[in-house]
């Protein structure tokens, strides 16, 4: 789910101008749901129209927390119920370990988890609403593991405890949160995968499945290969919070970069066997966050409804497409001492398209509540708007009004000796790829673009009449592209070229 404290352990991988590194830091205490509770206190507005349905071959799940009646997590049946992850999953967090190792289920009757709390009628409601349903169990701190996964006497009762309630209640199986990898002694570890065992045996016996949940990183002695063979029936990969590695300064680093992300899931997958691998799912940020002192506060498990707050916040597309994060897709801006960082849907779209390019097709989010966005009907296409402050202009080329297009702007007057490049155009890897191009070409006559990759000539294209400078058509091509970011770039040298949109992908 979400954590206070995250570390990193590439090395050297480069995000804009910051090389992340390992870095040694203290573990994150305290419940980390209690302190999203503590934290979001801006009630969402309720969502009514229908969510987009997953793409062909998605899954999608989603982690929904409890906390008190007033927060923002209260919005989340809300948003569920416009059917999102009806064919998907949802994960309530029914279950935490306490300080004696013993599991306590948080009740909807405790002030505490008045919303998505433990109920029969909450359950229910649950099931009405997704094809499968994890309950989740999580805990505070290594000690608390430690008193579990140490004791048979302990392991033995909460396996029974869990493994009863889920099945009384008809869900299909249990979710492991525990996130203290980082701080595990090899008997930690050994303690961890005997109650993975028996848990996964308790389950399966019962005819109910177990998901666990494993860290961002692929150096801990978290195995993802190793917790599948342990039992486990789905791994998940919780491919966000990178924010807290933001080294001091004035821009903080995003919840999830594409090149992090492409890096830990290609890791995880590494450690997967071949045919075992569609038991992997990455775990995708909705969410938000602050920062102040340089980076070196931040408050995280925010919600877009704290965003619509915060001072500066701008709806409009132009100025959105202005603060976006060329390297993660993330809307961010600065007010005074104050770093803003927030997940929209284009950006949550992205990353869609980036797991799918890796082969990922299961999918979990975190987190429903306080209108936190969802994938949009054309999800698992990345969108790069040709207006995009990343991009690159040349000569006469320049910015203009464009009510139907998909920013509304685009870029005109290309041609003549004046280029458009898009610049940041991800593939997971390197070969041929389709794109569509976006475009307007209000003459009566076609128009033709030269498009050069990475400061290579590859095509000329021709773009046929759209009826007007308003309207909008698109082509697709072909093109080579290397594994990353790359530069595609639009001109003729000798008439004018058609006005670009933007590019989408969708790998």
């Amino acid at each position: 789910m979400s954590r206070l404290i995250v570390r990193c352990a590439m090395a050297g991988i480069v995000l804009g101008s910051v090389v992340v590194v390992p870095q040694t830091m203290a573990s994150g205490t305290g419940d980390v749901k209690a302190e999203a509770r503590n934290q979001a206190r801006a009630q969402g507005s309720s969502r009514t129209a229908a969510a987009a349905a997953a793409p062909a071959g998605v899954f999608y799940q989603e982690w929904l927390y409890p906390g008190p009646a007033g927060s923002t997590t209260c919005s989340a049946k809300a948003e569920y119920h416009d059917g999102r992850v009806k064919q998907g999953a949802l994960k309530p967090e029914y279950y935490t370990i306490n300080a004696k190792g013993d599991a306590v289920r948080m009740d909807a009757s405790n002030p505490d988890y008045a919303c998505n709390g433990y109920s029969v009628a909450n359950a229910n409601d649950v099931k009405a609403w997704s094809a499968k349903q994890y309950m989740t169990v999580s805990l505070a701190d290594l000690a608390s593991e430690r008193k579990l996964t140490g004791s048979k006497t302990k392991r033995t009762a909460a396996v029974n405890t869990l493994a009863t309630l889920a099945k009384n209640i008809g869900f299909t199986g249990v979710d492991v949160d525990f996130e203290n990898y980082w701080d595990w002694s090899a008997t930690d570890h050994t303690n961890f995968m005997t109650f993975i065992r028996e848990l996964a045996a308790g389950l399966h016996a019962k005819g109910l499945g177990l998901q666990v949940e494993g860290p961002p990183d692929i150096d801990t002695a978290f195995h993802y290969g190793d917790v599948l063979a342990a039992g486990a029936d789905e791994v998940v990969m919780m491919a966000y919070d990178l924010e807290y590695q933001s080294p001091v300064g004035d821009t903080c680093i995003a919840f999830a970069p594409y090149q992090w992300a492409t890096y830990l899931i290609e890791g995880a997958l590494a450690e997967i066997p071949q045919d075992q691998r569609h038991r992997f799912v990455a775990g995708l940020p909705s969410e938000a966050y602050t920062a102040t002192e340089k980076c070196q506060n931040i408050v995280g498990n925010l919600t877009y409804a704290d965003m619509r707050k915060a001072p500066g916040f701008s709806a409009d597309p132009k100025v959105m497409e202005s603060r976006r994060d060329p390297e993660s897709g993330e809307i961010r801006w600065r007010v005074g001492d104050t770093f803003y960082n927030y997940v929209d849907q284009q950006a949550l779209d992205s990353k869609l398209a980036l797991v799918r390019g890796l082969g990922v097709d299961n999918v979990s989010v975190w987190v429903l509540g306080g209108g936190n966005h969802w994938f949009s009907a054309g999800a698992g296409v990345t969108t790069y708007q040709a207006e995009a402050t990343a991009n690159a202009r040349s000569g006469k080329a320049a910015v203009l009004d464009c009510a139907p297009c998909s920013g509304s702007a685009r870029v005109g007057h290309i041609g003549n000796g004046s280029t458009l490049t898009v610049n940041g155009v991800r593939a997971p890897k390197a070969g041929t790829r389709e794109l569509t191009i976006a475009y307007t070409n209000g003459e009566t006559t076609t128009q033709r673009a030269r498009i050069s990759v990475n400061g290579k000539t590859v095509r000329t294209v021709d773009f046929a009449p759209t009826g007007g400078y308003t309207k909008t058509g698109t082509v697709t091509v072909t093109l080579p592209l290397r594994k990353g970011a790359n530069a595609v770039a639009f001109d003729n040298s000798s008439a004018a070229a058609p006005d670009i949109d933007a590019i989408r992908t969708r790998f």
